[in-house]
This record gives C-alpha cells, structure tokens and sequence, in this order.
C-alpha cells in the first residue's frame, strides 16, 4: 500500500498508462502496415490516441496543482536524530576477604598408608 501511495504522488500513473497507450497504438498502427511504419507512426507524435491525450492533459494538470499548492516540509518525521551513548561503568565493591582456613594440630603423614600385605 505504502509502495501503490508512492507511486501515485511521483506520478507513475501517468508513465504507466502511456505504456499502455503505445503498446496499443504499436498494435493497432502494425496491423495496417509494416512494423517499422507503426513504430514511427507510434512515437513520432503527430498521431496520438485518445489515451494519449488523456494522460498528457492529466500531467498538465498535475504539474499545475503541484506548481500552486506551497510544499510542506516533513522536518517532524525525517530529522530526528538519534544518539548513541556508551553505558556509564558500574565501580563494583567487594567486601575484603581475609578469612583463612582451619590450621591443622597434626602433621599430615609422609607416605601415603598401603592397604593390604606385602
């Protein structure tokens, strides 16, 4: 939909239509001759169809309606700006830390036990 709303206010409308218009006067002007006299009959502008007539009078009055209406500026939608800003770092504080183990009364034994006889 957006795409059809665009089309239509840079007036694609129009360039279609005329399209449409030679495609049909190069069939009709090529089925009276040869393919070379409907080309030149078809572009040459001195034997336009009602189609073509229709769509150079409603581009004349499109460009008087642009020409008298004031332009309106989309400074509200198209000039935001946006800011990208790197996060503040965080100080983390950690309680110190100065807890020791348990000291043991005994000597740990130099050799592991062997189980079992030799």
């Amino acid at each position: 939909m957006v795409v059809g709303v665009l089309c239509i206010s840079l007036g694609l409308q129009w360039a279609v239509l005329q399209g449409v218009a030679w495609t049909g006067m190069l069939i009709s002007y090529a089925r009276d001759g040869s393919l070379i006299e409907a080309v030149s009959k078809t572009f040459d502008g001195e034997h336009p169809c009602p189609l073509c007539k229709a769509v150079e009078n409603g581009q004349k009055q499109d460009q008087e309606k642009s020409a008298n209406t004031p332009i309106k500026k989309l400074d509200a939608v198209l000039v935001e700006v946006f800011h990208i800003v790197a996060p503040v770092p965080q100080v983390m504080i950690f309680a110190r830390l100065n807890q020791q183990g348990e000291r043991r009364a005994d000597a740990p034994l130099r050799m592991p036990p062997r189980t079992g006889a030799a």
